[in-house]
């Protein structure tokens, strides 16, 4: 079995689902993961598919044919074990541009993998004000003082006026 990685974006419409996962039924294949919502007016799908050798070019000219779509195809490896504790990080506060690239420029420096982040903007409570939240899957290793890093997360966390939470997670 062959593993693709299948990224689709088109137009919010009911259907495209149904149309994309017939599609890879139809072929044999499995989808494994995937991640699916709107943004914007825009519907995005990313999934992991297990698909046999002899299905997988058909495969991806049925994709192509979808034109509501924009359809692209990746060839990927097996899921490997990854090392490291899990850890998870939820950013919460004023929304601010530059959030997410001084998380992640951080955490590329402690050499700590984002495994999964999502991001969405709310109203606060009373005043309305919009809020920026984060809650992202890590693997931090084995040899990262984590107090250390909590205490320089703190830090971030003032300088950009918002709350970051570090809690141990099974993943």
């Amino acid at each position: 079995m062959n593993s693709l990685i299948i990224s689709a974006i088109g137009t919010d419409e009911p259907g495209i689902v149904s149309k994309l996962t017939g599609i890879i039924t139809n072929h044999s294949g499995n989808i494994e993961e995937s991640r699916m919502t709107r943004l914007g007016s825009d519907f995005t799908i990313v999934m992991l598919v297990t698909v046999d050798s002899e299905w997988e070019e058909s495969l991806e000219v049925a994709l192509q044919a979808i034109k509501e779509l924009s359809i692209t195809t990746k060839a990927t490896e097996s899921n490997t074990i990854t090392t490291g504790e899990y850890y998870q990080i939820t950013l919460n506060g004023a929304d601010n541009e530059g959030i997410v690239n001084v998380l992640s420029k951080y955490l590329t420096e402690k050499t700590i993998n984002i495994l999964d982040m999502k991001t969405h903007i709310s109203n606060a409570p009373i005043s309305g004000a919009p809020l920026f939240n984060l809650m992202a899957i890590t693997t931090i290793p084995d040899n990262t003082d984590i107090s250390e890093t909590q205490s320089d997360l703190t830090h971030i966390a003032h300088k950009l006026g918002v709350d970051i939470i570090v809690t141990q997670s099974e993943n």
